[in-house]
């Protein structure tokens, strides 16, 4: 299942130092900031943060961390097809959704109609 944190939940609850309280409250001056776990990609945190400024400071910091502006997460969501999210909050739903079906696990016969190579 995923879940979704608000920056300042997880400066709740987690034993930060100084430093790192400091880091994170001059994240959330800058507007909200949302950790989001996603159950299809164990041992991943996504974060979703309102400006650019932020994302830059973030990515700074922690390169290998997996961090989208809302605008990003907009071009993304139109890029597919998607209603256009116009809070980090409508980002994080959307990603915590449950994948849809496969062709395998809809239509268990579909895949055989395929032939024995379907790349061919």
């Amino acid at each position: 299942m995923s879940t979704v944190f608000t920056l300042q939940e997880v400066m709740d609850r987690q034993g930060l130092g100084p430093d790192a309280r400091a880091f994170c409250a001059s994240l959330l001056r800058q507007g909200e900031v949302l950790a989001v776990t996603l159950s299809y990609l164990p041992g991943t945190i996504l974060w979703l943060v309102t400006t650019a400024s932020q994302a830059r400071i973030m990515r700074e910091t922690q390169p290998n961390a997996v961090i989208l502006t809302l605008r990003e997460a907009a071009d993304l969501a139109t890029s597919v097809g998607a209603a256009t999210p116009t809070s980090l909050w409508q980002v994080a739903v959307g990603f915590s959704a449950p994948a849809p079906l496969s062709p395998e696990d809809d239509d268990p016969e579909q895949i055989d109609d395929l032939g024995d190579d379907p790349w061919d």
